[in-house]
């Protein structure tokens, strides 16, 4: 009898930042501290574009590279802590916005599936009570059109939009879950 394969985990995903400072990675000010993950914009959307590029089964690693005399700084240690904090909140926020677009999308079926069934029952009249000519074809054509247009952007916020969000929750969570490392910088 074969013995059963087992699926070696995915490679972890590193990504390594040189930084001069602390600065560059995160505006340090007076809420920094209190206030964990303030990222700047430049090097948040940096990271999520080098973490939207790796498998979606490999483990998120960060190493932030510092000079050694900043190594031993409060604010270097809390990196650590502060980065992935960051990518949770971005998360939770993203979670909500997802659970709000997703309530709207499934409301947007609802009405649109309403409209649809108006403009194919008013369709149905017309063919039945009117006379058959050709602005009566073309009414009757353009209702029922309608009825199928006022499906579309529910139906696209279902089966399409919807993957996209939940693609970049995942991310966003990983990014959490990521072990984040603060190093001495490398030289040369």
């Amino acid at each position: 009898m074969p013995a059963a394969k087992t699926a070696a985990p995915e490679a972890e995903a590193r990504l390594v930042l040189d930084l001069a400072d602390i600065g560059q990675l995160v505006a340090v000010d007076a809420v920094w501290p209190m206030r964990p993950g303030s990222l700047r914009p430049d090097a948040e959307a940096a990271i999520l574009d080098w973490a939207r590029c790796q498998p979606r089964q490999a483990a998120l690693a960060i190493s932030i590279g510092l000079p050694k005399a900043a190594l031993g700084a409060a604010d270097a240690v809390r990196l650590e802590t502060a980065l992935p904090a960051h990518f949770g909140l971005l998360a939770e926020a993203q979670r909500r916005d997802a659970q709000d677009y997703l309530s709207d999308a499934q409301k947007s079926v609802v009405l649109g599936l309403a409209i649809l069934g108006a403009c194919i029952t008013t369709a149905w009249w017309i063919a039945a009570e009117l006379p058959e000519r050709p602005l009566t074809r073309v009414l009757r054509e353009s209702i029922g059109i309608l009825g199928w247009v006022a499906m579309w952007k529910p139906v696209e916020m279902l089966l399409h939009d919807r993957r996209a969000i939940i693609r970049r929750l995942g991310m966003l969570r990983r990014l959490a879950a990521a072990e984040v490392r603060v190093v001495p910088a490398r030289t040369g």
